[in-house]
């Protein structure tokens, strides 16, 4: 049995296409997965995860804005409650009352 010689040159055709078919995609693979195109994806994909949740925080603020505040006001009531402990605490303290409130002495310039 003979081969036919246009069924081989068509079938090394083929092969031929495939193989560069093949050799473009393993290049695309290659550039894609590449350090620097794999770091810009990851930055835009931060970035579009931050605007989402800022979106939709304006969102919730514009439709709750009384709970928005309340939430910021305890929030930042829990963030200073030291700075406010010590302005409660400095309220109740009593001066020496041998000194008092001002200081006894002679004032500068005078003899």
């Amino acid at each position: 049995m003979s081969e036919n010689p246009h069924d081989v040159e068509a079938a090394r055709a083929r092969i031929a296409e495939a193989r560069a078919a093949l050799f473009g995609t393993l290049g695309q693979v290659q550039s894609r997965l590449s350090p620097s195109n794999l770091a810009q994806d990851a930055v835009e994909s931060a970035a579009q995860g931050v605007a989402s949740v800022a979106r939709k925080g304006a969102e919730a603020v514009r439709s709750r804005p009384l709970a928005a505040a309340g939430v910021v006001a305890t929030i930042g009531l829990v963030m200073a409650r030291g700075w406010i402990g010590d302005i409660l605490a400095k309220r109740h303290e009593t001066r020496d009352p041998a000194t008092g409130l001002k200081r006894k002495g002679k004032k500068e310039g005078s003899s």
